[in-house]
This record gives C-alpha cells, sequence and structure tokens, in this order.
C-alpha cells in the first residue's frame, strides 16, 4: 500500500529477530508462521531467509543409571516470500514456510525399557497466500487480513520392540497433507512507524498415512490422525523518538489440543505422550537507525513451558519448561533495492523434572539467521 513508503528504515530489520526468537518455541513449533512481509514498504518485495538451531537440552533419569537417556536434535528452517501491492489499498503475499518440527533422540535400552520411540523426527512445510485489504480511518490506514495454507507434514521414528535380547530397530513413515486458513487486521499510522496487528491462524487436521515395521516385525501399513493448533497472535510497533523503534508481540497457541500421537497398525499401536498445556509467547524490543544503511535490534523473549504439569505442579510428561531468551539483530541495505540482515537468539530452558523420573538441568538454545531481500 502506499502510504506504507513513509515507514522509517528499522522495518527493515524486524523479521530476523522476531523468526529466531521463536525458534523451538514450544509444543512441536518449529519457525511458526511468520506474515511480517505482507507490510513491506516497497511495492514489490521478495525475501529469504535461512535459520539453524542449536538445541543443548539433555534428559536423565537416575532410576535408569547415569548418563543421558534423551537429547533434542539441531534443526535448520526456511523461510520465503513474495509480497506485491495491488493499486493503493490491497497486498497480497505468497510464502513457504517451516511452521511445524520437532526432533528427539533417546537412548535404545531406555526407550524400549519406558515404551518411547528411540527417534522422532517431524517436518513440515506451509505454502500460504495472504492478503490484506486497506482503507483510511482516522490519521492512519485499517486492513482486513485473510489467507490459505496448503500443508505437508512428515513424521519418522525409529522404535525398539519390547523383545529380549539385542535391540533391533523397526521404522515408522507418515505423511500427510491439510489445509488452514487465518484471519486478522492490522491498523498504521505511517508517519510515526506505528502498527498494530493481530492474526488468528485456524487448526489444521492431518489424516497421515505410511509404513510401520519391517525388520524383525512385519511391514504393515499405518495411520494417525493429528490436528496442530489453531494459534492468535498480536504484535505492535511505534517510533518512540527520531530514529528510533519500540515493538512487541504476544502470542498463543492451542497446544493442549494436542494429548497424544497413536500410529495405528494391524500388529502394535505406537503411542507417543505428549500431554501439552496451551503456549505462550512474549517479546518486547527496540529498534535503532545507526545510519541510512544500518538498522539494529534487540528483544528480550519468553516462552512458556508447554508440558502439562499435574495436580502437585509436576510435569506429566516430556521436558518442556519454560524459556528465557535475548535476540540481536542487524540489517544492512547498501542500496534502495537490496538488503541483508541477520540475527542470534541465545534462550535458557529452566531446569525441572517430570513424572516419568526423568530430569534435566538448565539448558539453552541457539538460533543463527540470515536473510536477503529484494523490493522495487
Amino acid at each position: 500500500m502506499a502510504r506504507r513508503h513513509l515507514y522509517i528504515f528499522a522495518l527493515a530489520a524486524l523479521a530476523v529477530p522476531a523468526a529466531i526468537g521463536s525458534a523451538h518455541a514450544g509444543g512441536l513449533e518449529a519457525n511458526g508462521y511468520n506474515w511480517d512481509l505482507l507490510f513491506d514498504p516497497a511495492t514489490y518485495a521478495g525475501k529469504g531467509t535461512l535459520t539453524h538451531v542449536t538445541i543443548n537440552h539433555e534428559t536423565q533419569n537416575s532410576g535408569f543409571g547415569p548418563g543421558t537417556v534423551a537429547t533434542s536434535s539441531n534443526r535448520v528452517y526456511y523461510n520465503m516470500g513474495f509480497k506485491a501491492d495491488f493499486l493503493d489499498t490491497a497486498s497480497c503475499l505468497i510464502s513457504i514456510q517451516n511452521p511445524w518440527g520437532t526432533g528427539i533422540d533417546r537412548d535404545p535400552a531406555y526407550a524400549r525399557d519406558t515404551g518411547q520411540v528411540v527417534r522422532e523426527r517431524l517436518t513440515s512445510n506451509d505454502i500460504g497466500a495472504t492478503c490484506a485489504f486497506g482503507f483510511d480511518v482516522g490519521p492512519g490506514l485499517a486492513s482486513i487480513i485473510g489467507g490459505v495454507s496448503a500443508q505437508q507434514l512428515n513424521y519418522e521414528a525409529r522404535l525398539a520392540p519390547p523383545f529380549p535380547g539385542p535391540i533391533r530397530m523397526e521404522n515408522l513413515s507418515l505423511d500427510g497433507s491439510g489445509f488452514g486458513w487465518r484471519l486478522g487486521a492490522a491498523y498504521e499510522v505511517p508517519e510515526i512507524a506505528l502498527r498494530v496487528s493481530a492474526i488468528y491462524n485456524a487448526a489444521i487436521d492431518y489424516e497421515l498415512e505410511g509404513t510401520v515395521y519391517g525388520n524383525v516385525l512385519p511391514k504393515v501399513g499405518a495411520t494417525a490422525d493429528l490436528t496442530m493448533p489453531q494459534s492468535f497472535e498480536v504484535k505492535a510497533q511505534t517510533g518512540i523518538a527520531p530514529r528510533w523503534l519500540a515493538l512487541g508481540s504476544v502470542k498463543w497457541v492451542d497446544w493442549s489440543a494436542i494429548d497424544e500421537l497413536t500410529v495405528n497398525n494391524s500388529i502394535r499401536p505406537v503411542g507417543t505422550t505428549l500431554a501439552y498445556e496451551d503456549g505462550w509467547s512474549v517479546s518486547a524490543g527496540i529498534a535503532h537507525v545507526l545510519t541510512e544503511e544500518l538498522t539494529v535490534l534487540g528483544s528480550l523473549n519468553w516462552d512458556k513451558g508447554t508440558s502439562q504439569r499435574n495436580s502437585d505442579g509436576v510435569l506429566m510428561a516430556g521436558n518442556q519448561s519454560d524459556r528465557y531468551g535475548v535476540s540481536l539483530g542487524a540489517a544492512y541495505r547498501p542500496t534502495a533495492n537490496f538488503e541483508l540482515s541477520g540475527g542470534v537468539s541465545y534462550s535458557l530452558i529452566s531446569a525441572d523434572s517430570n513424572a516419568r523420573d526423568e530430569s534435566w538441568d538448565t539448558g539453552n538454545v541457539l538460533a543463527f539467521s540470515i536473510s536477503a531481500k529484494a523490493s522495487f
């Protein structure tokens, strides 16, 4: 939309720190959803982002013996988008991103003895179209936002059947697709770099199909039903002084809708207990335009742990406790039509324990992200 061209340069730096701050936020979330490019001031803009997440989160169980019984795997996520303005009152964004993902590795003997999966990998792809239609309201511009997505989900696992003797792994592979939608609104006053947006993302139902076993047991067909949760996010930003911008966000994700992933088959069901509760993420930050070419940003982030607690306050299963972090980012704009940006996020995972007698010391998550954007 034409009036967005009045935004200060600090807006260009926001997407990278926001994205890396939410990586590995909770539940099965990977990068989550990001529609920020829809508000880019250029008439046409294309952007690609690559994020690497290193997770140091080791779980022990003293009843099983010394050492680590489970770890979280490192991940790589991407986000690509192209946005275009139509007339002076409408913008549309085509995006490809990884909203969901997780990875866990367990000691094979421990997994067999406790009935858990040895290795799990969940990956996703979301191809979406999102549009904003605006109209003048007072000194600013109000927008109605709507969009649809086609998603693909893949679940891979390795199992240790509960048989005595040497452990011989079995394989599990499932995939499926689903469709979702989103609806929201935004209000902008470009002269003071003010923008408030609120977007609701609907839940997406999956019917996963694939195969399981094939080593000790015969390979058979397998199915699972899974609903990826609905979410609601509010983002706000405003200029607070020349070349300074304050921003923040609050996000809710309905992870309590997911209790267990059960894979049905003709031999023996495979179950993964998730026992999630709703997730909340909060961030607040400051951006500063150092020069016409360089903008920097810093933010503080908090993610509520999504592992459900019982009446005694003990985690029922899983190891997703609260996470506290900081993100730093910068955007370099050598020309009016090209921008390079990058960021780093570091957060601490709170020490805790669960009803399985699993415990973990304070862990950490380190994420690096790099982006390139062209606009005209």
